[in-house]
């Protein structure tokens, strides 16, 4: 805070601390907003915190919206863990994936403008895309990709490129081509983040413009969302969470790669500030705002021909709509949450956005939306990261000792070579081929471990998953190599080194 120069007199102070936000570190800090009733207050902030401390999440960011009124606006934990830098309103996260409906808000104003028509094949825009299914080329519409009914598998999110460069977009999307889908489009729905790629591949191809600058000048600017970003620079660095992920039982800072060619899907960066206002967008109630509703409104119409989930629930443009229309939909980046949603009939939202990979924040947004509408809702999806992390850090305790017993007998038979009490015992071809087939063996072996992901997630990478998973999954598959590994040396030791025979003495 500066300090005042002259003296100014009471009352001026008043209205000038009403009328002008706190400044912290040269950064305007938004006032917390808490218009709820007591009641409502005490068991939404009592949801928040039991499960902000269970899920181990470092800063959240909370806000709700009634009609045209922010009614709470509030921000839990911290920004930098280690500097204490609390959570504000205007503290920036990645919106994961509740970025897909700015993207499918940008793919109707281009149907609203004639640019582009639902039901056009994605090659009308993208010619080289072609894909297939049970081996024969098929087409895929604008629908299908904006309603994940295409059949792309969701294992291509293993596929995308890390690249910050201008033609990342492209990059991603050429990854399928000539890819197999799972299923016949338009005829099962399969969630793959990478469909949403596509529509920014369209519209770059459609407008002549990046996605970014198309979203920034058609979208952003006329909603006056001016604090939503496309990209990470100096200006906003300092509202930047840190991102964070599990790792050995807590929270790690985690820099994630740059994946700049899924931005349409899940890289969109914005506050629980715009949140206010993005909520109020899209039921209707802000009315300031230079955007065409009836628009907003369709990317709220579902595919009704395919169930998404089961229960009937349906998937619309960016948004699952549930049974009761309740509008909604979480995102998981992997080092950031985040979970969105609203009625357009009681003109009730939530947003909750989160600097930690967890489900605990959609089950935060949940409980919440259930407080306001007055039912109770325990919502307790189980973290995966956290159990993942929980076993992997059991893996290596494990593995440990094991590694520990294992050198200890290791060191012993080479004490006895120093010491002469053991000799190699050399049988000819007979000891080549046994030592040949042994490390061939070893070397399947690590090959198999190293194809694991692949296997068993269809078609993942070690990569990816380390990626996505907590810090001591990779600490854990290291050791599995060297337990292994040590193993194999020991029994080599243990066969070609005998006691003192054939007049060895």
């Amino acid at each position: 805070m500066k300090n005042v120069i002259i003296k100014i007199t009471l009352l001026f102070i008043t209205v000038t601390m009403l009328m002008i936000p706190v400044m912290e570190n040269g950064v305007v800090k938004a006032q917390e907003i808490n218009d709820l009733t007591e009641a409502e207050e005490k068991q939404i902030e009592k949801v928040i915190t039991e499960k902000m401390s269970k899920g181990k999440i470092p800063g959240l960011s909370i806000t709700i919206v009634k009609d045209d009124k922010t009614v709470y606006q509030k921000g839990f934990g911290y920004s930098i863990l280690d500097e204490e830098k609390p959570i504000t309103s205007q503290s920036l996260f990645e919106l994961a994936s509740n970025s897909k409906a700015f993207t499918a808000l940008a793919i109707f104003s281009l149907v609203e403008s004639g640019q582009i028509e639902l039901n056009d094949n994605v090659t009308t825009y993208i010619p080289w895309l072609k894909v297939k299914y049970n081996g024969k080329e098929i087409p895929i519409t604008i629908e299908q990709t904006l309603h994940q009914t295409t059949g792309i598998p969701d294992s291509t999110i293993n596929m995308i490129p890390v690249s910050n460069e201008d033609s990342a977009l492209e990059e991603t999307v050429r990854t399928l081509i000539g890819i197999e889908l799972d299923s016949e489009p338009g005829k099962m729905f399969q969630y793959a983040t990478i469909n949403y790629d596509v529509l920014g591949l369209i519209i770059e191809q459609v407008t002549g413009e990046t996605y970014e600058n198309y979203m920034e000048e058609t979208i952003l600017k006329p909603m006056e969302l001016n604090n939503t970003y496309l990209f990470r620079n100096e200006e906003i660095n300092n509202q930047m969470t840190n991102g964070y992920k599990m790792g050995f039982l807590k929270p790690q800072r985690y820099e994630a790669p740059i994946y700049r060619g899924n931005k349409p899907a899940g890289y969109i960066i914005s506050s629980g500030e715009d949140m206010a206002k993005w909520l109020k967008i899209q039921m209707g109630t802000m009315n300031e705002v230079d955007f065409e509703k009836e628009v907003i409104i369709k990317t709220h119409k579902a595919n009704r021909a395919v169930d998404a989930v089961g229960n009937e629930v349906f998937y619309a443009g960016g948004w699952f709509l549930e049974p009761n229309e309740q509008v909604t939909h979480d995102g998981m980046n992997p080092n950031y949450s985040t979970y969105i949603t609203f009625s357009n009939k009681e003109k009730i939202g939530v947003a909750v956005l989160g600097n930690l990979s967890s489900n605990q924040v959609q089950n935060i947004g949940v409980e919440i939306n259930g407080i306001l509408h007055g039912d109770v809702v325990s919502n307790d999806i189980e973290d995966s990261n956290q159990y993942i992390d929980k076993l992997a850090v059991g893996i290596i305790l494990v593995l440990s000792i094991f590694m520990l017993v294992i050198l200890i007998f290791i060191i012993r038979i080479l004490i006895k070579i120093n010491r002469k009490q053991l000799y190699y015992k050399f049988n000819g071809i007979k000891s080549i081929l046994k030592l040949t087939l042994s490390l061939v063996l070893m070397l399947g072996l690590s090959y198999f471990i190293y194809l694991i992901p692949s296997l068993l997630l269809n078609g993942y990478s070690w990569e990816a998953v380390f990626v996505w998973s907590p810090k001591s999954v990779q600490v854990a598959l290291y050791s599995m190599y060297i337990i292994i590994w040590l193993i194999y040396i020991f029994f080599i030791l243990k066969i070609h080194f005998k006691g003192n025979q054939h007049g060895h003495k």
